[in-house]
């Protein structure tokens, strides 16, 4: 693992490298003032056709996951942030034509899912809601009747988070490991069918 660390020190990743189209996911890492604080993150995924996905009243906002945990608010951006990264990287990596480029940026994503997992200190973790973020009126577009692919997606980041953190203390981690990247591929094959229809 320490290898994966210094090699993103040395070759960061960017949307820009990898083929496919950018799309926006974000997450509620809190409030200030009664307002949602967003991270956001850009996926690529494989070219679909553009079409609103949001509710009428903000049908550019991108989906958003709420988690619940026990964690101290003050670290809940890092964990959060971690996470986003991964699926970041695990997008680039599923749109890299270079075989060897997509499994160092698999690489990357495994780390950035182990730091996620690590920074929740033991501490359970459930999809509380999903929604839409209205950035630029920092609002919460909460929906009666989520789209099924974007629920998946959430119950899978969870359910790959728990099977990392099963991992931190098991004396032969890969099975877990392996179980829980399956987890956020999976995640990411939610987040592919949510955009495309």
């Amino acid at each position: 693992m320490a290898l994966v660390v210094t090699a993103a020190l040395l070759v960061p990743a960017t949307p820009a490298s990898a083929a496919g189209q950018p799309v926006k996911i974000c997450f509620q890492v809190g409030e200030f003032g009664g307002r949602p604080i967003f991270d956001c993150h850009e996926i690529v995924l494989p070219e679909f056709k553009p079409r609103p996905i949001g509710p009428i009243e903000c049908l550019s906002c991108p989906p958003v996951y709420e988690l619940w945990d026990r964690i101290d608010p003050e670290k809940r951006f890092e964990y959060l942030h971690r996470l986003g990264r991964g699926m970041s990287l695990l997008g680039e990596a599923a749109q890299a034509a270079d075989p060897v480029k997509a499994e160092h940026l698999r690489e990357l994503a495994t780390e950035s899912f182990w730091t996620s997992a690590k920074l929740l200190e033991g501490s359970e973790v459930k999809l509380r809601q999903v929604g839409w973020a209205d950035l630029k009126n920092e609002k919460f577009h909460g929906d009666p009747d989520p789209q099924p692919s974007l629920v998946a997606s959430g119950e899978n980041l969870v359910g790959g988070l728990e099977l990392m953190q099963k991992a931190l203390g098991d004396p032969q981690p890969e099975p877990n490991i392996a179980a829980a990247m399956a987890r956020f591929d999976q995640a990411y094959k939610d987040l592919g069918t949510l955009f495309a229809g």
